[in-house]
């Protein structure tokens, strides 16, 4: 009767063992997908930072060059106003 009782407690013990290893390779392997994941989501957020600075980057660049547009039809405009306030009065010539 001891006999038995001590292998069916080594039995027990054995597939406690055997569950506690086959859990622990379960766990690791989901961990390590979520981690994969987890990485992916990162380099796909990082991507897309990436894509909108490039995108903002071209906006203000073209924004400086709308200024420059609208402050060389300013001066156009400026000038053409005085022509037509002030006549046409040009240094060494006459009015």
């Amino acid at each position: 009767m001891l006999d038995f009782e001590g292998s069916a407690i080594a039995l027990c013990l054995g597939l406690v063992a055997t569950m506690w290893t086959f859990l622990q390779k379960l766990l690791g392997s989901k961990l390590k997908e979520l981690y994969d994941i987890n990485i992916k989501l990162i380099d796909r957020h990082n991507k897309s930072d990436q894509a909108s600075d490039r995108r903002h980057e071209t906006i203000l660049h073209n924004l400086g060059e709308l200024e420059q547009e609208v402050s060389a039809l300013k001066e156009k405009i400026s000038f053409i106003q005085g022509r037509i306030n002030g006549g046409s009065r040009f240094p060494g010539g006459s009015s």
